[in-house]
């Protein structure tokens, strides 16, 4: 119960202390707009998010057609004959 009590008094110590207050929001607005500023152009991370959006559709195509493959393992008996004709 002692541990208790210490922790009561401390949080009535606590609520009556005052805080500082300190308005740092003309700051904060300006570092924003100063970054906003620096990151007007093209950053290299968008030119590598770009190249890998490409990447992954021109991949994506390729296991499309390969899927067909996959799904069906009786359509790889025929595979290499698709040139030549029956008749």
């Amino acid at each position: 119960m002692d541990a208790i009590k210490i922790i009561e008094k401390l949080a009535k110590t606590a609520q009556k202390e005052k805080t500082l207050q300190i308005d740092v929001s003309k700051a904060v607005m300006l570092e924003i707009g100063l970054l906003r500023q620096e990151n007007a152009g093209m950053i290299p991370f968008e030119w590598f998010a770009g190249i890998s959006a490409v990447a992954a559709s021109i991949i994506t195509v390729f296991s499309l057609n390969a899927w067909r493959y996959i799904a069906d393992p009786f359509i790889q008996l025929f595979m290499p004959l698709q040139g030549v004709l029956p008749w």
